[in-house]
């Protein structure tokens, strides 16, 4: 399936729709675990997000505001409300979503969400260096395998909290992401300009404006967005926090048995008890 900017998997046949929204330099393969079992209940839909995957050249600031459109155009066909889950720089997609769209959402789950407590520092370092010195860097003669294995490397180390746990195909189908210069300059200029837009939105507000069900769902080891800036949230009423023990800023990649044991039961139950709370 394909919108007019953007790459779309479909799968599932259910009368509810899912939403896959993936975080910052990744694409729609970061669900591959998790995907088949939510196909099985829900028409799910997986997202390159403008800027990544195979939606590269699709992307224009600004970056938020683009996201949430192209959202609103594939639910587009769509009677009921959709339930939507991010990871990361997807999270933050979801919630602004969720917070323009309240009526088209039925429920939301964040995972690893950015700006609960600030931003990453490596991401706010990156955003001030000028772009032509990035471009710089990116030009220089290193052949592209060894820049797919580099960049696969940081990404292993960043998304997981054992490195050892990524499988050779799923990082394959990340490394595919970026190889040629083009795609990662264009991953450079989307992250500068989606890490400045982050620091003007009032993340903490908007999530407990949120008037829908809403999970916050964090691997325990994530060295990205610590996980206790989510148990600060719980309090709202059909409001959730799970934080999943053994894992990092990717546990849809890391623990997917636990990461679908705390959605599932949540995109099944119709209401939460105000402020629960889980580990």
């Amino acid at each position: 399936m394909s919108a007019p900017s953007v790459y779309v998997r479909e799968s599932g046949t259910g009368s509810r729709t899912v939403v896959l929204l993936h975080g910052y330099s990744d694409h729609g393969g970061t669900w591959c675990k998790v995907e088949p079992e939510l196909a099985e209940r829900y028409r799910v839909l997986t997202v390159d997000l403008p800027g990544f995957g195979r939606s590269y050249a699709q992307w224009r600031a600004p970056v938020f505001d683009h996201y949430v459109d192209t959202v609103a155009d594939l639910v587009a066909d769509r009677t009921e409300p959709v339930a939507l889950i991010g990871n990361s720089l997807g999270a933050v997609t979801a919630l602004a979503f969720a917070s323009v769209h309240p009526k088209r959402t039925d429920r939301v789950v964040l995972s690893d969400m950015p700006g609960l407590a600030g931003i990453p520092r490596v991401w706010t370092e990156s955003a001030r260096l000028p772009l032509d010195l990035m471009s710089r860097m990116m030009s220089r003669p290193v052949p592209m395998p060894v820049m797919q294995r580099m960049i696969g490397e940081l990404y292993t180390r960043a998304a997981l909290h054992r490195p050892e746990r990524m499988d050779a195909a799923t990082l394959s189908a990340f490394t595919a992401n970026f190889a040629d210069r083009r795609r990662m300059d264009t991953m450079l200029r989307v992250g500068r300009t989606a890490v400045r837009e982050l620091g003007r939105l009032p993340i903490p507000e908007m999530v407990h404006a949120l008037t829908m069900p809403t999970l916050l769902l964090w691997g325990a080891h994530d060295r990205l967005t610590p996980a206790r800036a989510a148990r600060r949230v719980v309090g709202g009423p059909d409001r959730r926090v799970v934080i999943i023990p053994d894992a990092g800023h990717c546990p849809q990649l890391e623990a997917p048995t636990e990461f679908l044991g705390a959605v599932l039961p949540f995109l099944e139950h119709r209401r939460l008890a105000a402020g629960e709370a889980g580990t």
